[in-house]
């Protein structure tokens, strides 16, 4: 429990103190689709856009619930897990790559599977870098 509250406590800090990027004020309605097409492709229209709850869902990770942050990396016992770790969602579109170079401006969330329904925050750090994606859990209205 006490983990917890520590965990809690450095995220928070985290937030108040680190170069984050909102990626919501960035996004328009043809870059999430441009996004929502890559990861895919022609199985869009059918899986995505047809379907307007998981549209809804993939547009608020992109908007709302993914942020890309920047805190000091020191190369020990690093206690986020890896973007690296992380499996590519290639099922529908088999030509998907990871990124060669990080750039968290371009960074596409959807392409990884990450823990988007989770009920707690989570936290990936980009390979040896001072990136770390930040997965915030999903709220209902």
């Amino acid at each position: 429990m006490r983990k917890n509250y520590l965990f809690i406590a450095a995220l928070l800090f985290v937030f108040a103190n680190c170069n984050a990027q909102e990626q919501n004020t960035l996004l328009s309605t043809q870059d999430v689709q441009v996004k929502i097409r890559e990861v895919y492709a022609d199985k869009t229209e059918e899986i995505v856009f047809q379907d307007q709850d998981r549209l809804k869902f993939l547009t608020d990770i992109l908007e709302k619930r993914f942020k890309v942050a920047q805190i000091p990396f020191d190369g020990s016992n690093d206690k986020y897990p890896k973007l690296s770790q992380v499996a590519l969602l290639n099922k529908y579109n088999p030509a998907l790559q990871r990124d060669a170079v990080f750039n968290s401006e371009t960074f596409n969330p959807l392409k990884y599977n990450f823990e988007f329904s989770s009920n707690a925050t989570v936290v990936y750090r980009v390979d040896n870098t001072n990136y770390i994606i930040v997965i915030t859990p999903q709220s209902f209205k």
